[in-house]
């Protein structure tokens, strides 16, 4: 299951967004499948394969479970993924959730969501994620289902997804296995973020046919945008009220070269002479996983 980045923005007034999770999960000879927050079915399993390898974690099938979604990401055009550790400090604690209740769930009772659990894990940058669940004889059988079920295939072939985790462990003679995928987004410095908003500015300048516009830098910029993200969405009018300026326009966004649609109607305003950048990646509440929140003002 995906769910994808919005973006947020305000322009004293405002249109900006958050990152959120995909979840499908599946059972061994078919699946369960959820689209976070929606109900799953719940298939029979396979029977237990009566040479099953004692309780605990099998890095020998996590590596085949690896090299056989990469195998089927390759035939679908999809990059190979890279394995990150974040995610996998995620997918080991949510297996073992799994393991103790003996159900596949993707968010148990007293559990954050999945979005949150990534974010407890470590410093990944990402803007989406997905999981995919089973359990089965083997990692082959495992896979098998997971290719049969379309959400749980979805995850495996999305083209979007560039690293994840694969963890398989037995316990009662079972293979629990986790997949958590996410797109990991570039990372910048507050400098870098200024220069990739700065370079997209004058992209879309030159693509209307206006004008180039002069980059200038206002003092603490960078410190008002990561101000910013003290609330749960940005606010124009705290940093038009700052540098007494009314032309501003704030945002989030998990890749800062990119400008939401109300920016380049302002920054195509004609009238336009002068622009600065402020940038920050910072994490709260409402972007458990991190987001760049971008300030822009216009003179």
């Amino acid at each position: 299951m995906l769910r994808s980045l919005t973006v947020m923005v305000f322009v004293a007034l405002l249109t900006a967004g958050c990152a959120a999770a995909a979840a499908s999960s599946s059972e061994p000879a078919a699946t369960e499948n959820e689209f976070q927050n929606h109900p799953a079915s719940e298939p029979s399993a396979k029977k237990n394969s009566a040479t099953a390898p004692s309780s605990g974690e099998d890095s020998g099938a996590e590596n085949d479970l690896l090299q056989m979604a990469n195998k089927s990401r390759l035939a679908a055009g999809a990059p190979a993924l890279r394995m990150d550790e974040t995610l996998r400090q995620a997918a080991r604690a949510h297996a073992r959730l799994m393991i103790t209740r003996d159900q596949l769930e993707h968010q148990y009772s007293g559990e954050p969501e999945l979005l949150q659990r990534i974010a407890s894990g470590g410093p990944l940058k990402m803007d989406y994620a997905g999981e995919n669940l089973a359990y089965a004889s083997d990692s082959s059988a495992a896979n098998d289902a997971l290719m049969h079920s379309p959400p749980d295939r979805h995850n495996l072939l999305d083209s979007g997804f560039n690293v994840a985790a694969v963890v398989a462990v037995w316990s009662g003679g079972k293979l629990y296995v986790v997949q958590d995928f996410a797109h990991e987004v570039r990372s910048y410095s507050a400098h870098e973020g200024d220069k990739v908003v700065g370079q997209a500015v004058a992209a879309m300048r030159q693509q209307a046919g206006l004008s180039e516009l002069k980059q200038v830098m206002p003092p603490q910029l960078n410190e008002a945008a990561c101000s910013l993200s003290q609330k749960s969405r940005p606010n124009a009018h705290l940093l038009a009220t700052a540098y007494n300026n009314q032309q501003v326009i704030a945002y989030t966004q998990s890749r800062p070269e990119i400008l939401p649609d109300v920016a380049v109607r302002w920054l195509r305003d004609p009238s336009v002479r002068q622009f600065a950048v402020g940038a920050c990646y910072a994490r709260n509440a409402a972007y458990p996983n991190g987001t760049y929140w971008v300030a822009i003002l216009l003179y």
